[in-house]
């Protein structure tokens, strides 16, 4: 169980484009050293989290010590917090199927036949993680609302944003003229420290620059997911509901 919510937060949940050009560089730029009051806003303008998206397709890799593994993962996400994820093999059939939303986690586990149900909060008491961190994933900037930016500056076209939210600690690093992290120097809570995130190949979809790649390094468990994003479609106008396995062996997650 460990591994499939590591794997939840660590790469699953994510997104791209069906859209195939290039990212450039956007008309607004910031002046180094100036101060900007809309910059946070501007930043969480382009977060990917504002509409309902379904990823159709991400392959992912995962690195150990004990060698290698790929996937194949499919989301559905319907704001503000409601995530469907399917985790197969790369031959198609289908491992896992989690949801989770602001008071539910539920886990088909089709292999064991176990049904894991818990509430949202486990996150956080298991492994220090809030279900408002998840976006993270995607590039998306996550602060608090009490988050004090009057002393934001841009400096060499580049933004550095330290934030702690529900005890996550996160520093960003964002690039000023397109208004988008490209790397998390650092995510740590009080269970996990040294998770770093790289985004890359940037698109645009739907007026909102979005990384096809990612790649996160956790240097405490010795991992490195890499995920690649083949096909999303955003704005998404479906609707999804989790059936439980048939059958299955019920596990409280507590």
């Amino acid at each position: 169980m460990r591994k499939i919510i590591f794997i939840l937060f660590s790469g699953i949940i994510l997104i791209s484009c069906s859209v195939t050009k290039n990212a450039g560089k956007s008309n607004l730029q910031y002046s180094s050293g100036e101060l900007h009051k809309n910059v946070l806003e501007s930043i969480r303008n382009q977060n990917i989290t504002s509409e309902n998206f379904f990823v159709q397709k991400a392959e992912i890799e995962i690195f150990t010590k004990n060698g290698k593994e790929k996937f194949i993962g499919t989301v559905k996400f319907e704001k503000p917090d409601k995530y469907l994820i399917s985790v197969k093999s790369r031959s198609g059939i289908e491992g896992a199927r989690i949801y989770i939303s602001n008071d539910s986690i539920l886990v088909n586990d089709r292999i064991n036949k176990k049904l894991y149900s818990g509430n949202s909060l486990y996150l956080m008491r298991k492994y220090g993680i809030a279900l408002s961190c998840i976006p993270l994933i995607f590039g998306d900037l996550v602060v608090e609302r009490n988050f004090k930016s009057d002393q934001i500056k841009c400096t060499d076209d580049t933004l550095d944003i330290n934030s702690l939210v529900k005890g996550v600690e996160i520093k960003y690093e964002i690039d000023c003229s397109r208004r988008k992290a490209v790397a998390i120097k650092d995510i740590s809570n009080m269970f996990q420290q040294g998770i770093k995130v790289e985004y890359g190949n940037f698109t645009k979809i739907d007026q909102k620059l979005v990384p096809r790649l990612i790649k996160i390094v956790d240097n405490q468990y010795n991992t490195t997911i890499k995920i690649k994003i083949m096909k999303i479609e955003s704005p998404w106008n479906g609707s999804f509901i989790f059936i439980p396995g048939k059958g299955y062996e019920l596990i409280e997650l507590v």
